[in-house]
């Protein structure tokens, strides 16, 4: 076992990464935010709202992100639409962690896959045969585009308004430049595709390409998986879980593991 921790950089902020300090043990490990990117709200134009105004027309409503939840709740509310409101339409998540921010507003999940994916959510909705059902799913605007698409082929009409803007950030904070700086990111967890994106480009003109070739490199899930090996990076672990949590105890598994070899 090594004689200091394990430097253990996640892509998201601290507030956001409760669940792995809990189980990735202080004596073996140290747990960094890496923030990468930004959520910012969108415009709230015209469009936006006589999208909104169809929610309680829906049959069906379907969250993938937890910022989703977020920024569609409080929009509700400047509409004088409450979360009590949305009760009588089947809601869906596409993991635990979305299911526990809906949960925080009064909203019990009706839907929610095995695998934590959009591909497996949309593969829980029957193809239409009769009458057109409505899919409210409000979502970023770096969401892939496949569920709805998958939905609408199905059927169903699916009104997918961007709540949220993605923000990619040019630069690292201090504390995690420094880590990079002195070669010493041991481990780098990576959430979404959107973090590799931006990782990638911020070394990328910090002219240090080479910086996450001797980290071992973690990916959250399967589209997060595909991105690091767009971007050329061999990902080492990904949980059968994929969450926050789920990756952490991937990650203490690993290593475990490794220092029994």
């Amino acid at each position: 076992m090594a004689d200091s921790p394990i430097n253990v950089l996640f892509s998201r902020e601290y507030s956001k990464l409760k669940s792995a300090v809990n189980v990735l043990p202080l004596e073996r490990f140290t747990v960094i935010a890496c923030p990468v990117f930004d959520i910012t709200a969108v415009e709230k134009n015209q469009q936006l709202q006589a999208d909104f105004t169809q929610v309680l027309s829906s049959d069906y409503l379907i969250f993938t992100s937890q910022y989703a939840v977020i920024e569609t709740i409080a929009y509700l509310k400047t509409l004088g639409i409450s979360s009590a409101q949305l009760k009588a339409i089947k809601t869906c998540a596409v993991g635990p962690v979305v299911a526990r921010q809906l949960a925080e507003h009064g909203l019990t999940v009706d839907l929610l896959p095995e695998l934590y994916t959009a591909e497996s959510l949309a593969d829980l909705f029957p193809v239409v045969t009769g009458k057109r059902l409505k899919i409210f799913f409000p979502k970023g605007d770096r969401a892939a585009r496949k569920l709805e698409h998958v939905l609408s082929e199905k059927g169903y009409n699916v009104v997918a308004p961007i709540i949220y803007k993605t923000e990619l950030r040019s630069s690292l904070d201090r504390q995690s430049q420094a880590l990079f700086n002195a070669k010493t990111v041991d481990c780098f967890a990576f959430t979404s595709p959107s973090s590799v994106m931006a990782l990638t480009a911020i070394l990328d003109s910090a002219n240090n390409r080479k910086a996450l070739k001797n980290s071992v490199i973690c990916a959250i899930g399967t589209t997060t998986y595909q991105a690091c090996l767009e971007a050329g990076l061999t990902v080492s672990i990904m949980p059968n879980e994929y969450t926050i949590e789920g990756l952490a105890r991937a990650i203490d598994s690993f290593y475990l593991t490794a220092n029994c070899h």
